[in-house]
């Protein structure tokens, strides 16, 4: 008898992904999935035949070159970038190599491509951030795969930061104090203009 294990690798393998990214819709500073861990989560669900993110031709040479580094083809266009990601998407829709077409977007317009995707017998999925996904898109994929996205983690870390730097600030604050203190405690008695003797302390007047 076959292994548990193996026969669920067997079952990932029949399954073939082409994977559609809009990047403006998702990869924006409100949002900003990570294309990592948009492709950690699909993995698990078979082999990505096709993995495309789709950029506006303005977008920064920064953002291109790390979905390259991710291993996503990157597509830029000086027109409407849902247009061209909606046609790629339609046509893998009649790609024989594929049986499983995802998503990643926020965007309402796209459940007429799941649709059609479904009635081809393509498997379905979304995926997108959790904050406004769209209840459209739920519920016309197979499967929704929603992520948190890094904006939550980098206000963590700026918090963390505030934190290290009130409490630097704090012990700046008591230094200050302290020293403000000491040299309060160190000033010299003002003299008087009287004389005084050394045995009686009492103070005399000179004749002349």
């Amino acid at each position: 008898m076959i292994e548990i294990e193996k026969f669920k690798d067997l079952l990932k393998k029949k399954n073939k992904l082409a994977v559609f990214v809009d990047g403006p819709n998702v990869l924006r500073k409100d949002v900003n999935l990570s294309l990592r861990e948009i492709k950690e989560n699909l993995k698990t669900v078979g082999l990505i035949k096709i993995c495309r993110v789709y950029l506006n031709q303005n977008a920064p040479p920064k953002l291109v070159e790390a979905a390259i580094n991710e291993g996503y083809e990157v597509v830029t266009t000086p027109s409407d970038v849902d247009v061209c990601m909606a046609v790629d998407a339609t046509s893998a829709i009649y790609n024989p190599a594929v049986n499983v077409i995802a998503l990643v977007t926020r965007d309402t317009d796209f459940h007429f491509v799941l649709k059609k995707a479904k009635e081809m017998g393509k498997a379905t999925i979304v995926v997108g951030a959790k904050e406004n996904f769209s209840s459209a898109l739920r519920n016309t994929a197979d499967e929704a795969i929603l992520l948190e996205g890094m904006k939550e983690s980098r206000e963590m870390e700026n918090k963390e930061g505030k934190k290290d730097e009130n409490k630097s600030k704090e012990g700046i604050i008591s230094k200050i104090r302290k020293g403000l203190a000491s040299r309060k405690s160190s000033k010299p008695k003002e003299a008087g203009n009287k004389e005084q003797n050394a045995e009686g302390g009492k103070t005399t007047s000179k004749k002349v």
